[in-house]
C-alpha cells in the first residue's frame, strides 16, 4: 500500500511518501524521496515491520533502518542511521485504504 510518512532527523523533519509490496512475511517498494526514489526491504510479521533503504549522503552510502507497529491505517516507530535514533510515523494514503459498503 501507499504511506504518507514523516521521519524526525538531527536536521528537522523530513516527509517521504512509501509504497509497500507484500508476499507473506516479505516487504518489498520504494521510499519516494525529494532527493529521489530507492528501493526498500524488510519484512512484516503480524503488527512488526521492518525495513531499510541506502542512501547516499555526500558521496557516502548511509542505511537507513526502520522498525515500527502497524495499527490499522498507522505506523509508528524509530529509524536508525549512523548512530542516531529518531522516531518516524505514517499514515496509509485515503486514496489506498479499503472501500467499505
Amino acid at each position: 500500500g501507499e504511506w504518507d510518512a514523516m521521519m524526525n532527523t538531527p536536521g528537522g523533519a523530513v516527509p517521504l511518501k512509501l509504497i509497500f509490496v507484500v508476499d507473506g512475511e516479505k516487504l518489498t517498494g520504494t521510499a519516494k524521496r525529494t532527493r529521489g526514489d530507492v528501493a526498500l526491504t524488510g519484512t512484516i510479521k503480524g503488527s512488526d515491520i521492518t525495513f531499510s533503504y541506502t542512501i547516499d549522503y555526500n558521496g557516502n552510502a548511509f542505511t537507513m533502518n526502520f522498525a515500527g507497529k502497524v495499527e490499522g491505517d498507522k505506523i509508528n516507530g524509530a529509524v536508525s542511521f549512523g548512530n542516531t535514533e529518531e522516531s518516524w510515523a505514517a499514515t496509509r494514503t485515503k486514496a489506498d485504504k479499503p472501500k467499505s459498503n
